[in-house]
């Protein structure tokens, strides 16, 4: 293993490392975060007393990870794991049980506040923060359902960056509607270029962390708890939809949620496509 880089943003579980080679963000997760694009695993309980701070040295020496100046982590049973998305079904009528059973699922236990409309607060900046993400995300999905690229294009961009949370809720939307549009025979897979399109004209609008789950998205890399919760979708039993998608809406605080809305919102998009 060969990296150079240094410590970019550190969390109780998590810890992201810039590469200097070609700047992407690498993440060391503890061993109850999942597989995901660019992320080592360890049996590291927690980061967050490990005596790390921003900018330090990372490099790879011989079979160890060095961090700073007091963490190495041990590479020798290191396994690689590569995300890998289902192929669209040929007979949908599985795929749209599911895609029913899972919009009730979120809509009773998905956690507001993001993506999925909360119960009336009466902040304004909350309000139109709301508005905004549910008139975006209409716009896009409903660009996409007439085919017009451009258009949805224009509404995608304008969701990366908005809303609350250190992945915003527009990012998460666009990680599960991504993840859709990647599926191979999908009604939606031939303009999957789009996806990439919309991520390198939107480099400056969200941070680092959220920006980098998104490019990885682009082109059909997420994490483990979302292939697998497609994977029920499209091939599992409804026990199995439900276990899997509780997994994703367990991701961060509105994220999975965000990012649960929108797969299942692409997913049904693509049913609605082949329908016509």
């Amino acid at each position: 293993m060969k990296f150079h880089g240094t410590v970019h943003s550190i969390f109780d579980r998590t810890v992201n490392l810039r590469c200097r080679t070609n700047g992407e963000l690498y993440t060391l997760a503890t061993d109850n975060v999942d597989n995901a694009p660019n992320t080592l695993v360890t049996d590291i309980a927690s980061f967050s007393k490990r005596g790390l701070t921003i900018g330090d040295q990372v490099y790879a020496e011989g079979d160890r990870l060095c961090v700073g100046k007091n963490a190495a982590i041990m590479l020798q049973q290191v396994h690689v794991w590569r995300s890998k998305l289902p192929i669209y079904p040929e007979d949908e009528e599985v795929l749209r049980n599911h895609v029913a059973a899972a919009q009730s699922w979120i809509e009773a236990h998905g956690k507001a506040g993001g993506m999925k409309r909360a119960a009336e607060t009466g902040n304004p900046f909350d309000q139109e923060m709301e508005r905004l993400l549910r008139e975006r995300s209409e716009g896009l999905l409903e660009a996409l359902s007439k085919g017009e690229v451009s258009l949805a294009s224009h509404y995608a961009i304008q969701l990366i960056g908005l809303g609350p949370g250190l992945t915003p809720s527009g990012d998460d939307f666009l990680v599960g509607l991504f993840a859709v549009m990647n599926l191979t025979n999908g009604p939606l897979f031939k303009i999957r270029h789009v996806c990439e399109q919309v991520v390198a004209a939107s480099a400056d609008r969200s941070n680092p962390i959220s920006y980098m789950a998104l490019m990885k998205a682009a082109s059909g890399q997420v994490r483990e708890s979302i292939g697998e919760f497609m994977h029920h979708m499209i091939h599992g039993s409804k026990t199995e939809v439900i276990s899997s998608l509780s997994r994703v809406l367990d991701i961060g605080s509105t994220s999975g949620t965000d990012i649960a809305l929108g797969l299942v919102n692409g997913l049904k998009l693509s049913i609605e496509s082949n329908g016509r």
